[in-house]
């Protein structure tokens, strides 16, 4: 069994939330997706870390540092709606 983690960052009415999960691999299992272990959001990256329940302090500052290196964390494009087209038109 192993862990990975991910952590993104999403602005939600003009405040910046981070995302941390903390996912469950196992490895000497073929084809078995990663089991979501735990979840944390929050405004403060550390604390949303607390809530995800990651605890090792190496692997908190290398998630923020993958934050901050990755401009484009959970973008949200905003996309017009328009009329649908039917057959008849």
């Amino acid at each position: 069994m192993e862990n990975f983690y991910t952590a993104y960052t999403r602005v939600v009415q003009s405040t910046t939330f981070y995302f941390v999960k903390k996912y469950m691999t196992f490895p000497e299992y073929k084809d078995t997706p990663a089991v979501l272990e735990s979840y944390g959001m929050h405004t403060d990256f550390e604390r949303a870390c607390q809530i995800a329940q990651i605890k090792d302090k190496e692997t908190r500052n290398n998630l923020l540092k993958d934050l901050q290196n990755n401009t484009n964390s959970a973008r949200i494009i905003h996309m017009n709606m328009t009329k649908g087209r039917t057959a008849e038109q």
